[in-house]
């Protein structure tokens, strides 16, 4: 199986107060021999985040070391651009990244507004925080 990992769910497992769902998700995926991919943004996004939040950057080490990241190329920020139903840019290419890693990928992300973009455009879906 193949995992499309959101930074929604990222950050949960990254951040110290972050839902730990997330991280053992993440746990028992890996363990299962599943592929884990995300979009070079992932990188960057939750660098972003742990600089804002002054967190150390090695926080994101075994989440990055889990995780193929696809090159962010042009093709993607044009599929991005024409994704219908609105969505947010960095959102449109997490959705069009995983859009063109073709079937037998699933989308994973707690953002409402991507998993309604996801669904209008038929990818597979799934929200690790949503169950307890």
């Amino acid at each position: 199986m193949r995992w499309y990992l959101d930074t929604s769910i990222a950050l949960h497992a990254v951040f110290p107060w972050g839902d730990d769902r997330a991280y053992r998700w993440l746990d028992g995926v890996v363990a299962s021999g599943a592929t884990v991919l995300s979009s070079t943004l992932l990188e960057l996004e939750v660098v972003r985040a742990l600089r804002r939040e002054r967190l150390a950057l090695s926080l994101a080490t075994p989440l990055l070391k889990r995780t193929n990241l696809v090159s962010l190329e042009d093709g993607v920020l044009r599929v991005a651009a024409a994704i219908e139903p609105h969505a947010k840019a960095l959102d449109a290419i997490h959705l069009a990244t995983c859009s063109m890693l073709g079937f037998g990928i699933t989308l994973v992300t707690h953002d409402t507004g991507m998993l309604a973009a996801a669904a209008a455009l038929g990818l597979d879906r799934f929200d690790p925080l949503a169950s307890r």
